[in-house]
């Protein structure tokens, strides 16, 4: 089994750091060595997007030739709202990539057909989720008022809080809980900014929830997305990006102007759409699943 640099550090946050956690924890469960340090010796050079500098990745390759590089994309940069050079960084990355891994149909559509970033072609493997950590427990019974929770670690408009505001005034009578960061939301009675959680204290308000709102637009593969399907919620979701892709039959596609018709319609069969959520994330998000396609993808590189 190869050696691998992940030379990315962590962080308490959403995206790839979610990903590089079950990653690092995955490699630790299976004894497989890696290292955070381009010094090391390795043999495998494992990359997210723009995160590490085409420089770093040049000199680590010049100084092993044997060196084999795993790029994993998220997607555009520009297409979910992030501006400057990323794109750009991501594409001299990929140049030297021996291996490049999208993490949904979209992610690849996105940077080799709607935008034309790269040109090299991979295998689609989707994120894992932790199945043991977002359970489906502790809802409240007979609960009258639906609670309905948003996740967001970035403001980029692209997630699409800014909504919320006229959601939550249109609808007084829906509970809307809002985890992470949210800017310019009213103070309403019925909306609930609870602010960053850790990752314990998020999958407990998941649970505690009765569907997930999903207003990103071309979102790639959305953690929260399936942290809310283990969790049991289904969804009532913006179909953008690779959102659909994920949610499968467990959620039913709004616009705002449709989104009480949508609700609705999942509330009459929450039991139901839960139950399914939480096969679907086990069955084809499990960690021990996705984390071993990642291991053979990084494999067959080497």
């Amino acid at each position: 089994i190869p050696v691998i640099c992940i030379p990315i550090d962590d962080r308490r946050e959403g995206g790839m750091y979610t990903f590089l956690a079950q990653l690092t924890a995955y490699l630790r469960r299976h004894g497989i060595q890696y290292t955070r340090d381009l010094d090391d010796e390795y043999d495998i050079l494992f990359v997210n997007s723009f995160a590490v500098p085409f420089e770093a990745v040049l000199a680590a390759k010049r100084a092993n030739p044997e060196l084999k590089v795993v790029q994993r994309l998220d997607g555009s940069a520009r297409d979910y709202g992030r501006f400057g050079d990323a794109d750009d960084r991501q594409a001299q990355v990929n140049l030297l990539a021996d291996l490049t891994v999208f993490q949904s149909r979209y992610a690849r559509f996105s940077v080799k057909e709607k935008h034309r970033i790269i040109s090299q072609d991979g295998p689609i493997i989707y994120n894992p989720v932790d199945v043991d950590l977002f359970i489906p427990r502790g809802r409240s019974p007979g609960q009258r008022r639906p609670r309905v929770v948003n996740v967001a670690f970035s403001t980029n408009r692209k997630k699409g809080s800014w909504l919320i505001d006229s959601l939550a005034r249109a609808h007084p009578d829906i509970d809307f809980v809002l985890c992470g960061r949210f800017e310019g939301v009213e103070s309403l009675p019925n909306v609930n900014l609870t602010g960053v959680l850790d990752r314990e204290t998020l999958a407990g308000v998941l649970r505690s929830c009765d569907v997930f709102l999903s207003l990103t637009e071309n979102d790639s593969c959305p953690n929260v997305v399936l942290e809310a399907l283990a969790s049991g919620l289904p969804l009532v979701y913006r179909p953008s990006g690779g959102v659909p892709e994920l949610v499968g039959e467990c959620g039913v596609e709004m616009e705002p102007a449709t989104f009480r018709r949508a609700l609705e319609e999942v509330m009459s069969r929450q039991r139901e759409l839960s139950e399914a959520a939480r096969t679907r994330a086990v069955e084809r998000f499990h960690p021990e699943i996705i984390l071993g396609r990642y291991l053979e993808a990084i494999k067959s590189a080497a």
